[in-house]
């Protein structure tokens, strides 16, 4: 199974103030759950982590978890205090790290960018800004997961079986 968790600072339902909830599902062998949505004291690696190996040992489920998608935020990725290395801990296993394809594609994005067009002075580079204010006028209908293509599928269903060996390897090496 896969856990995924993903912290938001939301209005409380009860008053004015702003608290941080953590949705929590599980995914894998054709299921898909949501354990729960608890609310943190605060956001940090240890409470997250907390949180979510105590919902995944009241479901029962501990020895199922084998993978944990994220965001790269400091609070889920540091070295020492961050959720994938104290939950791997709490667990006593070895997890898969699935980081967030979106936010590493930022990682590499950036650096292609400053690599072609050097350092940017601000956060808002002008070229993404004008595509981010056309994105209106993009047909987003014609986007299709590679599955779906004959041609794209015939390549991915070659390796596939080659993906799951190499992750069910990498489960067993440690990384630093």
């Amino acid at each position: 199974m896969t856990v995924h968790w993903d912290g938001k600072l939301i209005e409380d339902l009860v008053g004015k103030k702003h608290v941080d909830c953590l949705p929590m599902l599980v995914s894998g062998h054709g299921i898909s759950k949501l354990l729960g949505v608890p609310k943190l004291v605060s956001g940090t690696g240890e409470m997250v982590a907390t949180a979510v190996f105590n919902t995944i040992a009241d479901w029962g489920i501990s020895d199922l978890v084998s993978a944990m998608p994220f965001d790269t935020t400091a609070s889920n990725t540091g070295h020492h205090a961050g959720v994938c290395v104290l939950l791997a801990k709490k667990l006593g296993k070895s997890l898969l790290h699935l980081a967030c394809r979106h936010h590493i594609m930022e990682l590499v994005l950036g650096s292609a960018f400053e690599a072609a067009f050097g350092k940017s002075s601000s956060p808002n580079v002008i070229l993404f800004k004008r595509v981010q204010q056309k994105w209106a006028f993009i047909d987003q209908s014609c986007y299709q997961p590679g599955l779906i293509d004959e041609h794209l599928k015939k390549h991915i269903l070659s390796v596939l079986a080659d993906i799951l060996y190499f992750a069910n390897a990498e489960l067993r090496v440690k990384h630093p």
